[in-house]
């Protein structure tokens, strides 16, 4: 049994599925490609697990088989994310991934949709290593899962007012217990309103160079200056959320290794885009040395079932005060809902040959989570950025 608690906000977060699609030069059997998917199943033991709850407590229970699926189908990718966002993943059976071969006849598109506790955006990427792998017939290394506790943090220590009120809500809290049904009812009320609007954008290898030789002039990252790019856009102060590995860079496990930071800022249109740039990274540096694991820690100290709760009361599936209360602290209702969340993957890390097979692109589409219905995934692979601009239109308004 691997508890679930850093974790927790996935379980019952109605919008939560790492979307990566796939696109690998020349004509491939699918029936091949399937059976790859399938072995790289096997040796994920995030992908052969199911998600238990019993009376508060959730975790990762080994299965015997994976309960994960994989469909060929001839349907257009975002055809493919708009039809199974709608459809929960049956993680309390196992499924907590569904992969999909769409055959073409200059290249083959494979789809990973993957809820959040099957992994993070890299664990993602890993995957789909050993997926290549298995095709070209290489051999595959078993991976067991981690998880992060309490003990992870233990040379950190969070603010005062963090830990007043972590001991604040488990004195309140009234223990309310969820279920699946909770978890099923969130998942269809949420998409009964929504619909995942996604668009993408590759840049051309010149026009990546283009941008990263900017950035190493400004002396700055690419990351801050992609996200003051997109500051300058907006034209107002905005709250953007910025995801933060802690992954050790040997590791390759399919698990949730991050946390997250952010930062408050609006262009300023007195000083010219230099400085602008400086500014953010200033930001994003002071929010990594102070707070890079705050929010995870901050998890630890919380009942895990407020947690959920917190996600119930966010869409009206549950009232309590102090889920409300909760809610509104950790930015999933009020003022501090995030405008925007860039997460950047940076460099392909994993390689793009693979015997006769080669990765051409991968469009990263992160979650549109309950606290920032904006998000832009980035990820370069062979030279080229790609940018993928995921956002939530509810049904009854136009995009």
């Amino acid at each position: 049994m691997i508890e679930i608690i850093t974790e927790r906000p996935n379980l019952f977060e109605p919008n939560v599925y790492i979307t990566m699609c796939v696109e690998i030069a020349g004509n491939i059997c699918p029936h091949k490609l399937a059976a790859a998917i399938r072995e790289a199943y096997k040796v994920n033991e995030a992908a052969m697990s199911k998600i238990v709850l019993e009376q508060g407590t959730a975790y990762y229970e080994k299965l015997p088989v994976s309960k994960c699926r994989v469909e060929i189908t001839d349907k257009n990718w975002m055809e493919l994310v708009r039809e199974n966002e709608r459809l929960p993943l049956a993680i309390d059976k196992g499924e907590l991934i569904r992969s999909f071969v769409v055959p073409g006849k200059s290249d083959t598109r494979l789809v990973v949709m993957a809820h959040h506790l099957a992994g993070d955006g890299k664990a993602i990427i890993y995957f789909i290593k050993d997926i290549m792998r298995a095709l070209a017939e290489m051999p595959l290394t078993y991976k067991p899962l981690e998880v992060l506790t309490g003990s992870s943090f233990s040379k950190t220590k969070l603010s005062i007012p963090a830990r007043f009120y972590a001991c604040y809500c488990r004195y309140k809290w009234k223990n309310d217990v969820f279920t699946w049904q909770d978890y099923y009812d969130i998942h269809n009320k949420y998409w009964k309103n929504f619909y995942s609007n996604i668009q993408c954008k590759t840049l051309s290898a010149s026009e990546t160079e283009q941008i990263i030789e900017k950035a190493k002039q400004t002396g700055c990252s690419v990351n801050s200056y992609l996200i003051t790019m997109f500051l300058q856009k907006y034209q107002k102060k905005c709250e953007i959320g910025i995801p933060v590995s802690i992954r050790k860079k040997t590791d390759e496990t399919m698990s949730n290794l991050t946390s997250g930071i952010r930062i408050k800022h609006q262009f300023d249109t007195k000083k010219n885009f230099t400085e602008n740039v400086v500014q953010v990274h200033r930001k994003i540096g002071q929010e990594l040395q102070q707070r890079r694991v705050f929010i995870l820690h901050f998890l630890t100290k919380l009942p895990p079932t407020l947690i959920d709760a917190v996600l119930l009361r966010t869409h009206d599936c549950h009232y309590d005060s102090l889920a409300a209360r909760t809610a509104k602290i950790m930015g999933y209702m009020g003022e501090k809902n995030r405008d925007l969340g860039i997460t950047n993957l940076t460099k392909l890390d994993i390689p793009i040959l693979y015997g006769s097979y080669k990765i051409e692109n991968i469009i990263f589409v992160p979650p549109a989570v309950s606290y920032s219905h904006n998000i832009i995934g980035i990820l370069t692979v062979d030279g080229k950025m790609t940018f993928a601009f995921h956002n939530m239109a509810r049904h009854d308004e136009s995009i």
